[in-house]
């Protein structure tokens, strides 16, 4: 683990670019390499200065922060800095370290800064491996929502489900989000501690599972927030979910 992160400030606006310093020299053992004002500048300085973590505003003025991920090809935490939740931008996902709210809360910024460090040194060996892409319950990721791309929470997840070539997420406030990522590539990539396949056309959050039942034909359905009807458990797979939800004995 680094003693020392080393970070880099991207955003268009120099008082942007200063708070972000500010709230970071209250920090202990981070220290700030460079700051640039346009992805050209930050790509400079990613190769030139090899920061272990990059502060990243989303929206600037001719660019938008996805761009520079686009073009670095080394393994780096990005944390997004940006004053809005949604963003009108290019339509992709992208797995990010941590996303603040401007102005930047002192206790938010220790906590992304956390994960940053202890995910710093491993990095990249996680991004030579398949468990690269891995998610943690606690992870945020930017998701393709039409035109509408957001950030979703692993926990906000109820369920999903295959829908053609798409999957769709289901969420504790009742939004769906349709992406394109496999149904396969979600149970991967998803902690298996939290989720777990239900059915050949869904995955479920198993703390989210309010009930189950079984059905005259010897499967199952789990009920679940935010959905009227409940969802179908494949026979195999129902019994195993069963004892999951059971409370221990003695």
């Amino acid at each position: 683990m680094p003693e020392t992160l080393r970070a880099l400030i991207v955003d268009d606006e120099r008082r942007a670019r200063q708070s972000v310093r500010s709230a970071l020299a209250d920090q202990p053992d981070v220290e700030v390499v460079a700051e640039a004002s346009t992805v050209d500048e930050a790509a400079d300085h990613v190769r030139r200065s090899a920061p272990d973590v990059i502060f990243l505003d989303v929206q600037m003025r001719t660019e938008n922060g996805f761009d520079l991920l686009k073009r670095v090809d080394r393994p780096m935490q990005v944390i997004f800095v940006t004053a809005y939740d949604e963003y009108a931008a290019r339509a992709f996902e992208v797995n990010a370290l941590d996303y603040l709210l401007k102005p930047i809360g002192p206790d938010r910024l220790t906590e992304a800064l956390n994960r940053a460090q202890a995910s710093a040194s491993s990095l990249p060996q996680q991004q030579s491996s398949a468990a690269s892409n891995a998610f943690r319950y606690d992870d945020v990721f930017l998701c393709d929502e039409g035109h509408r791309p957001r950030f979703v929470r692993i926990q906000d997840i109820v369920y999903i489900q295959a829908d053609g070539n798409y999957t769709e997420l289901h969420l504790l406030d009742g939004d769906t989000v349709l992406t394109l990522t496999a149904l396969h590539t979600w149970e991967q990539r998803l902690p298996d501690a939290h989720f777990a396949r239900i059915h050949r056309s869904t995955i479920v959050q198993i703390g989210c599972v309010d009930r189950m039942e079984r059905t005259p034909n010897a499967t199952y359905e789990a009920h679940v927030p935010t959905r009227d009807t409940p969802l179908a458990v494949s026979r195999r797979r129902g019994a195993a979910l069963k004892e999951h939800l059971s409370p221990p004995s003695g």
